[in-house]
């Protein structure tokens, strides 16, 4: 099996439908082999489950960590300018790479697995020849504002999408109902996410989440001011920082020290008199014990909301994410009722975040709310579809061994 995944975001849910298939695959006596392609980024999310299966889970590619990371907003010249960033500091040679790989690898894929968008999907159908299985995380029925057929998909999307794969697993049912209206063949088989406990221990816990690209350690900076201008609120929370899985120990005791935070044990620091625990790349295991998430992580957020956990969320106007464009144009769209607009300055946030605390049961029934409407209730998304992959990859006939005609044999035809 071929998993090809966008990177950053994509690769947790990616983790966690891997997970699934591979214990499912241990218990029903099937012998798995998974090599991992991720897009962006040098796959952080995989290593434990390599560590866990070595020799049936490898990573085929490892791709450098853009500035931009593939995220292209705000004005024209601004989106210009990151796209050829990107391009030029090794987005268009990693391309080169990946395709060159899936185009000559000696491994033969029953299946090929896309996570993300039509990256995926273009280079596992480009590079193996085979239609991808696509867990779509970037298009979502909740962002269509207006009544067009393909709105916030594209035709060009829509078709490779339609022709391209083999099916595609949607985020959220009203997306898998649209999906089928477009000719696509598509399901909803529930929620993809982290686990989300009900009771007191989700009451006292605060994530503040950077963001993995670029910009994170200003974003960092940004949101340790926050925290000192509302020590007085925070004081009875336990606060958490979820640094990029891409950045060393280095990077961020160098941040931690230009925010004057002190180093009190490994995974923790002194910010005043507030101490804060952090730990590297694992939001999505962090976001099952969170009362609410402070930050700039736009897929993170995104998830948050539809577990049912508000999101507060600065706007800075040069943010690569986080922008006053992503902030109307997708966040307001796609939280909705879990989104909580924060300020463009320190002083603005804290004041939202004072009040949110004040009120803190009332936004969280929003979110929970909003959580209800948009994935029915359907849980265990990452089991089901690991389920339905494997019932798939069952029916694949064997390959046969030793009899295949060599290219002069006379019994193709040819002498």
């Amino acid at each position: 099996m071929l998993l090809v995944s966008n990177g950053y975001g994509e690769d947790s849910f990616a983790a966690l439908i891997l997970e699934e298939l591979l214990g499912l695959a241990e218990t029903r006596g099937v012998a798995l082999e998974v090599g991992i392609v991720p897009l962006v980024g040098e796959g952080k999310a995989f290593e434990g489950i390599v560590q866990r299966f070595p020799g049936r889970v490898n990573l085929l590619h490892v791709s450098p960590s853009f500035p931009y990371g593939g995220v292209y907003l705000g004005s024209f010249p601004q989106r210009v300018f990151r796209l050829l960033t990107d391009a030029f500091r090794g987005g268009i040679r990693n391309a080169l790479a990946v395709y060159r790989l899936l185009r000559h690898c000696p491994l033969s894929f029953d299946m090929v697995i896309g996570v993300g968008d039509i990256l995926p999907l273009l280079f596992g159908l480009l590079g193996t020849g085979k239609k991808v299985y696509l867990f779509a995380c970037a298009h979502t029925d909740l962002l269509r504002i207006r009544k067009k057929p393909y709105e916030r998909l594209g035709r060009i999307t829509a078709l490779f999408f339609r022709h391209g794969t083999a099916k595609v697993y949607t985020r959220d049912a009203p997306t898998a109902l649209w999906f089928q209206s477009l000719g696509i063949r598509a399901e909803f088989l529930g929620f993809v996410g982290p686990e989300i406990p009900s009771g007191s221990c989700r009451e006292k816990n605060i994530l503040f989440l950077p963001g993995h690209r670029g910009d994170w350690e200003r974003n960092f900076l940004f949101l340790t001011k926050t925290i000192l201008l509302a020590r007085n609120a925070l004081a009875s929370f336990a606060l958490h920082f979820v640094f990029p899985s891409e950045q060393s120990a280095v990077q961020i005791a160098r941040a931690i020290q230009k925010a004057r935070g002190e180093f009190v044990v490994p995974s923790s620091f002194l910010l005043g008199q507030q101490s804060i625990s952090f730990s590297q790349g694992d939001y999505f295991a962090r976001l099952g014990s969170a009362s609410l998430v402070v930050g700039f992580a736009g897929t993170a957020l995104e998830y948050a909301a539809f577990c049912g956990i508000p999101c507060i969320e600065p706007c800075l106007k040069d943010a690569i994410q986080a922008n006053p464009h992503f902030l109307t144009a997708r966040q307001a769209l796609l939280l909705r009722e879990a989104l909580i607009p924060g300020g463009d300055t320190p002083e603005k946030t804290a004041r939202v975040l004072q009040e949110v605390l004040g009120n803190l049961h009332v936004f969280q029934e929003r979110a929970q709310q909003f959580a209800r409407t948009t994935w029915q209730g359907q849980g265990e998304g990452a089991r089901n579809i690991a389920r339905d992959l494997l019932s798939i990859l069952r029916t694949v006939p064997p390959k046969r061994q030793g009899i295949e005609p060599a290219v002069g044999d006379s019994r193709n035809g040819t002498r």
